[in-house]
């Protein structure tokens, strides 16, 4: 029960790792304020008492107002935020257009810097020492063809990450990323052909595209009072994809 009496506002909480760890946090005693574009899936039996729901579109500059006003109405401070949000647009460089690229930024990485602004204020006015961790990518460091936008928007993440963990640990706020390599998502379900996922297979060393738990697990981590002493780092959650150097097929002999 890491989380108990703690309020996390968890973006793109409808599916994938969102989903995935507002549940988590859910299970082990936090409210959570699940803000996404639509609300489809149902919540656990139980616990659907402790989800407060915000419908927004997280490319809307309205939307940080918004959450403010949602966190002013409850009674709990907010102690911790997780970006989990994400958009892809796979086209070629040649072929992106000045609003696949504004749509992506605008959700991928303006959105995360406006609603840490706005959280952040709220944890130190209730002098909450709290935690923000970012959703990152490994397409952060690794190349990913046909999405210049999403990559873009994922090296800012991380970069804007350690200057906004720097300027808020004098508050006890810890701000951290994960860096996920090939998770099965909503997003992501749709380029994982029977192709890309033998390619896969064969790049990442545990051989495995992992569920989004397994990144909710990290999320968690970094979100709880065990990671007090972690600011400005990012954890790969990626069975060594970002690291692996080797030609997948090519024995040494």
């Amino acid at each position: 029960m890491r989380f108990d009496d703690k309020l996390a506002i968890v973006t793109g909480a409808d599916s994938g790792i969102g989903r995935a760890t507002a549940t988590r946090m859910l299970s082990e005693g936090a409210q959570i304020v699940a803000l996404d574009i639509a609300h489809t899936n149902p919540w656990p039996a139980g616990l659907g008492d402790q989800v407060h729901i915000v419908t927004a579109d997280l490319a809307d500059p309205a939307t940080p107002e918004l959450l403010h006003n949602a966190l002013e109405a409850l009674s709990t401070p907010p102690g911790i935020l997780v970006n989990a949000a994400g958009v892809l647009r796979i086209a070629p460089f040649w072929n992106v257009t000045p609003n696949d690229w504004d749509h992506t930024i605008a959700v991928n990485l303006k959105s995360v810097f406006f609603l840490t602004q706005t959280v952040s204020r709220l944890m130190v006015d209730a002098g909450v020492a709290g935690r923000v961790v970012n959703v990152s990518s490994v397409h952060a460091v690794v190349s990913e063809p046909n999405a210049a936008p999403y990559t873009a928007s994922k090296g800012g993440m991380e970069a804007m990450t350690r200057t906004i963990a720097t300027e808020l640990a004098p508050y006890g706020i810890t701000v951290n990323c994960v860096r996920p390599g090939a998770i099965r998502t909503r997003m992501s379900e749709p380029i994982y052909t029977k192709a890309m996922l033998k390619a896969l297979s064969e790049r990442i060393p545990s051989g495995t595209v992992a569920p989004p738990e397994w990144v909710a697990n990290a999320i968690c981590y970094l979100a709880s009072d065990e990671s007090v002493y972690t600011t400005g780092a990012c954890l790969d959650v990626d069975g060594g994809y970002a690291m692996n150097g080797a030609l997948p097929g090519i024995e040494c002999e």
